[in-house]
C-alpha cells in the first residue's frame, strides 16, 4: 500500500494542479507586495538619420530612468498584498486536502481491488467443485442412481456460477481502473494482487480535544480565504481616497552629451 501512496504522490493530476496553483498564488503575492516598494523604471531609444546621397549619417541615442513610490497613507496596497497573502495560504490548505483525500482514496481503491480479486478467486473455487459435482451426478446417472433432473440442476449451478465470474471480473477491471486512475494512469505493480495486507486499527486516546477539528486544511483553507476576502474589503474602502504617488526622473541623449563635450571644449 505504501508503494501504491508514494506512486500516487508522485503522479496523480489533482496533486499536480493543487501544486501548480500554490506557486501561481506565491508569485501573484510577491508581485503584488512589490508594488509596495519604490519602484525603478528605464527605458532607451535610438534614433538614425542620414541623407540619400552621400555617406553622411548620424545617431542619437537616449536614455531615461523613472522612480516612482507610492504613499499607501490608506493601506490599499497593503490590504491588496494581505488579500494575495492569505489566497496563498488557502491554497496551500487545498494542496493538503488533496494530498490527504488522495491517501484516503488510494487505501479504499487498493481495498477494494483487493476484496474484488478475492471475491474472484472465490468464484473461480466454486466453479471447479460445480463441476466436479456435475462430473459425479453425470456418474451417478450412468449407473441409474440418480435421475436427470439433478444432473440439470448441477448443470445450472455450472452456469450461475460462470455468470457470477463475469460479474467478478468486470468489478476487479473497474477496481483496477479507479486505481490506477489515481495512480496517474501508471502500471500497477505486479505484486499488487497477491501481497497480503497487514490490517492494524489506530486507537485514538479517550481525552482527544475537539479543538484537533480546527486542524483540518479545509477550515483552514476557508479561514484563510475569509481573510482574503475581508483585505480586500479594506483595499475597496481605501481605492475612494486619493493615491499620493512621489515621481522621480533622470534622463540623456547623446546629442546633449555631445554638445557639452564641444562647449567644454
Amino acid at each position: 500500500v505504501k508503494s501504491l501512496i508514494s506512486t500516487a504522490l508522485t503522479n496523480n493530476r489533482d496533486l499536480r494542479m493543487a501544486t501548480l496553483k500554490v506557486q501561481e498564488a506565491r508569485a501573484q503575492y510577491r508581485v503584488t507586495d512589490a508594488d509596495r516598494y519604490p519602484q525603478l523604471n528605464g527605458d532607451g531609444s535610438t534614433t538614425y538619420g542620414g541623407k540619400l546621397k552621400g555617406d553622411t549619417t548620424s545617431s542619437d541615442y537616449a536614455a531615461g530612468l523613472n522612480l516612482s513610490y507610492d504613499l499607501d497613507f490608506f493601506g490599499r496596497l497593503k490590504n491588496l498584498s494581505e488579500a494575495d497573502r492569505q489566497n496563498f495560504f488557502a491554497s496551500e490548505e487545498a494542496r493538503r486536502a488533496v494530498h490527504i483525500l488522495l491517501i484516503a482514496n488510494v487505501s479504499q481503491s487498493y481495498f477494494n481491488q483487493r476484496l474484488a480479486a478475492a471475491q474472484l478467486q472465490v468464484a473461480n473455487d466454486t466453479l471447479q467443485n460445480y463441476q466436479q459435482s456435475y462430473a459425479f451426478v453425470e456418474k451417478q446417472l450412468l449407473t441409474g442412481s440418480t435421475t436427470v433432473l439433478a444432473l440439470e440442476q448441477a448443470r445450472g449451478m455450472i452456469e450461475s456460477t460462470r455468470a457470477d465470474i463475469a460479474k467478478r471480473q468486470g468489478q476487479l477491471a473497474q477496481a483496477n481502473n479507479a486505481l490506477q486512475l489515481l495512480l496517474g494512469y501508471q502500471r500497477l505493480p505486479d505484486d499488487s494482487a497477491s501481497s497480503a495486507v497487514d490490517l492494524k486499527g489506530v486507537t485514538l486516546p479517550p481525552s482527544l480535544s475537539s479543538a484537533i477539528l480546527l486542524q483540518r486544511p479545509d477550515i483552514l483553507e476557508a479561514e484563510h480565504s475569509l481573510l482574503a476576502a475581508n483585505a480586500n474589503i479594506g483595499a475597496a474602502r481605501a481605492a475612494f481616497f486619493p493615491s499620493i504617488t512621489l515621481t522621480s526622473s533622470l534622463s540623456g541623449s547623446s546629442s546633449e552629451l555631445s554638445s557639452l563635450f564641444n562647449a567644454g571644449g
